[in-house]
């Protein structure tokens, strides 16, 4: 349990995660003397979940390539990523003894594969640094008084010149994560988005995808089929479940379902399993398949998709699966290539935060300086990572924002200077 300090610390971190000990590290290189609080038993545990338990760190995308990926407010990352994006951080872990790899062209790991590495490597920097570390010490409230933060904890109070918030948001409950920061923003005026789950698999209305869960769809098209919100699409790997989807494609597209989901209740999709094939293409293909010897429907749709998906659509759009492709009737070839092209489903719902891996919503950026993340509202205090209205696609780009919002916030570049 943490006692009270008699002495005010430079600089006070709340949450030991990914962009808390981050920051406590950027802080203490600096000869700032940080303290970190974390309220579990230990530093780290959303971030050795992370990836599966093997952390994808961050991907090789450069700057203006990643802010772009992440969306309409991507620009905000720029000066985080200028000081630790890209090879910058892959530097900072290598130079806490983590090796990191690229085996795709594009995801960045640790060499070992996991996540226990990586934190492995922070804790013993923060070790060497000989930065304060106080577990089990959940923070009760947080003021400003007297040119200092006070920080409240069931030990006593801790008084810091300044202040970061680096508690994370409400994504996998389970290490943790409560969602604690949004409230300690808000006690010094700060407005809090509403925050949804993201990166997160969807339920459907529709129950045939239990009948495909043995299969992955590589690059599959998934898009909003809503005319306000046609922009909505994403494409990448897809995998059927019990109840519904999975996979990078539905965790990415997520970002943008789960608000919808709150709005209207359910929101119907569009999926295209084949690459993005056209009616095109598939009229081309039939136009081959017709001359052909003759075969089943599903042999020839088997060249292009598994053939136990194949069968599905076929059903879907009312066309016996076994039925020689000659004999296929001309309005049910245009029923199934209709499907095939853009096969409706309905989503209904998601699994929450215990299968979400990051927040969607937080501190409204307009209140942050993106130059230095110290508040516009109150000099001295830093927001971010999750606690911030800032997320991303999977793929690295939420723990490399991160690690490099964490290590901005921790130099403590501010235009105030709080009393010495």
């Amino acid at each position: 349990m943490a006692t009270a300090d008699p002495s005010p610390a430079d600089v006070l971190i709340i949450g030991g995660g990914a962009s808390g000990m981050v920051a406590a590290i950027s802080a203490a290189r600096l000869g700032r003397r940080a303290i970190l609080v974390e309220k579990s038993s230990s530093l780290g545990r959303k971030l050795l979940a992370s990836g599966g338990q093997r952390c994808n760190l961050s991907n090789t995308l450069g700057t203006d390539q990643f802010m772009e990926r992440v969306g309409r407010d991507g620009r905000f990352m720029g000066p985080a990523l200028e000081e630790l994006g890209g090879p910058k951080l892959r530097e900072f872990f290598h130079g806490i003894g983590v090796q990191t790899v690229v085996l795709d062209g594009f995801r960045v790991w640790p060499e070992t594969r996991k996540s226990s590495t990586v934190l492995a490597g922070l804790v013993g920097e923060l070790e060497r640094l000989e930065v304060p570390i106080h577990t089990d010490c959940e923070v009760q409230s947080t003021t400003f008084e007297d040119e200092l933060f006070h920080v409240t904890h069931p030990g006593g109070v801790f008084r810091s010149k300044e202040l970061i918030v680096a508690t994370g948001g409400l994504a996998l409950p389970k290490s943790g994560a409560s969602g604690g920061g949004y409230a300690f923003a808000e006690s010094f005026g700060h407005k809090v988005t509403a925050r949804h789950p993201a990166g997160v698999p969807v339920v459907t209305k529709e129950d045939w995808t239990a009948r495909l869960t043995a299969h992955t769809i590589g690059k599959a098209h998934l898009a909003v089929a809503m005319k306000k919100h046609a922009k909505v699409a994403r494409i990448g790997d897809l995998i059927f479940t019990k109840k519904g989807l999975r996979g990078p494609v539905v965790l990415d597209i997520s970002r943008d379902l789960s608000p919808l989901l709150e709005r209207y209740g359910e929101v119907p999709v569009h999926l295209n399993l084949c690459r993005g094939q056209s009616q095109e293409d598939w009229q081309a293909h039939f136009r081959e398949w017709k001359t052909a010897p003759p075969k089943p429907l599903t042999d020839w749709l088997e060249t292009q998709l598994p053939r136990e998906v194949a069968e599905v659509l076929c059903e879907l759009s009312g066309v016996t699966p076994s039925t020689l492709v000659q004999k296929v009737p001309g309005e049910a070839k245009d029923t199934l290539i209709r499907t095939l092209v853009k096969t409706p489903l309905t989503i209904t719902g998601h699994t929450g935060y215990d299968g979400a891996f990051v927040t969607r919503g937080g501190a409204r950026l307009k209140d942050v300086r993106p130059e230095t993340l110290e508040s516009k509202l109150q000099p001295g205090l830093y927001l971010c990572g999750e606690v911030l209205d800032l997320d991303g696609p999977c793929g690295g780009f939420n723990l490399q924002w991160a690690f490099a919002s964490g290590y901005l916030a921790g130099t403590g570049q501010s235009t105030h200077q709080p009393a010495r």
